[in-house]
């Protein structure tokens, strides 16, 4: 399992490209930073680009990753219709160049994501958004939580749709179906694991 970070944008976001015999994926691509497409060439191609949700910093590289490598986008049913709402995706709240990106391609389905060698377990975790979820990889314990959890804090819950009684719900039902040892890799920040939040982080003692 390959998994490269890349930190580009306004908000400093966390992108991922995660790489499995073969099968490679990008995790929000804020931006369209060149290091997304030389990892992706270096590892020989994309399959697909999968968003945590839909906000501003978090989508802004996928249009033009999908016209390079014509791969879809998965995102949330609840946050369809945000890649399009500069309203929704949070752009115009902070007075920003439009973010609009053309429509997601599929939205997920299920509790399970395959695609090739990576095979994800699906949790909705809103709160952030209402459309937030975890990619969680079993086979590595590894979690992809976007802007739910990050190193001692959590997301923010002012923006459009985002409640924080929901966000500490879904923290409190992520810590109980997730082993302690599993690896989170942030929307923003360092990686950090699901045990050393639960004995350091206060939001998860709310």
């Amino acid at each position: 399992m390959n998994v490269v970070k890349i930190t580009s944008g306004l908000a400093q976001e966390n992108g991922y490209v995660v790489e499995q015999d073969g099968t490679v994926v990008i995790i929000d691509p804020g931006t369209d930073d060149s290091r997304f497409f030389e990892a992706v060439e270096r590892f020989g191609g994309l399959h697909a680009i999968l968003l945590t949700h839909a906000h501003f910093d978090h989508i802004g590289g996928i249009d033009a990753l999908r016209d390079r490598f014509n791969v879809p986008v998965y995102v949330h049913e609840a946050e369809r219709t945000w890649l399009t709402d500069d309203e929704k995706n949070g752009a115009a709240k902070f007075h920003l160049p439009s973010a609009s990106m053309r429509p997601a391609e599929r939205t997920y389905q299920g509790k399970t994501l395959e695609i090739g060698a990576l095979a994800f377990e699906l949790h909705h975790t809103p709160g952030h958004s209402p459309g937030s979820v975890t990619l969680y990889l079993p086979s590595d314990k590894i979690a992809f939580c976007g802007d739910l959890i990050f190193k001692q804090s959590v997301g923010r819950t002012d923006l459009y749709g985002g409640d924080q009684a929901t966000l500490l719900g879904s923290i409190d039902r992520l810590r109980q179906l997730l082993p302690k040892e599993t690896v989170l890799y942030s929307g923003h920040g360092p990686k950090t694991t699901l045990g050393a939040e639960i004995t350091s982080n206060p939001f998860f003692s709310r």
